[in-house]
């Protein structure tokens, strides 16, 4: 699935702000639980889920991009956040770059299988430069909303 989809056309935040990585993925969780992707009373397994992962291996990709991820059962459908950060996050990238675009990535335990293909369809989105250039520089959620039809 393509971030427009993950997203429901929808789950942006911008402008946001965390000193570390562990921020920036609660943040993004609560924004999920604000918006009912995400039962509030799943919030402690969810998050332990993604910061295991996280601890195994970072989730920061190159050029200012994080993926943290996580599967659970605590879900039905798969759905992500986009949160951009104008000030970066550190995420230990292999390039070193704070993460400015966070992509928060939820798999349900029975939909696993499509986890792998997810998250490569997501950084493939984010290769384009045009697209992370358009995420950060836009104005408000629909703008980019525009960029990820226009992106994807």
């Amino acid at each position: 699935m393509d971030l427009l989809t993950l997203t429901h056309g929808r789950l942006v935040r911008l402008g946001l702000r965390a000193s570390a990585k562990e921020g920036a993925i609660e943040a993004l969780l609560d924004f999920l639980i604000e918006e009912r992707e995400v039962p509030k009373d799943a919030r402690e397994s969810v998050l332990g889920a993604i910061l295991n992962r996280e601890r195994r291996l970072s989730t920061g990709l190159e050029q200012g991009v994080a993926i943290p991820h996580g599967i659970t059962d605590a879900i039905e459908e798969e759905v992500a956040a986009i949160g951009v950060f104008p000030d970066g996050v550190p995420f230990d990238a292999s390039d070193g770059l704070p993460a400015r675009i966070v992509i928060l990535l939820i798999t349900p335990e029975p939909k696993r299988y499509r986890h792998v293909s997810n998250l490569a369809e997501i950084a493939r989105q984010l290769r384009r430069r045009e697209l992370r250039e358009a995420l950060c520089a836009a104005a408000g959620v629909e703008e980019a909303i525009l960029a990820l039809r226009a992106g994807g």
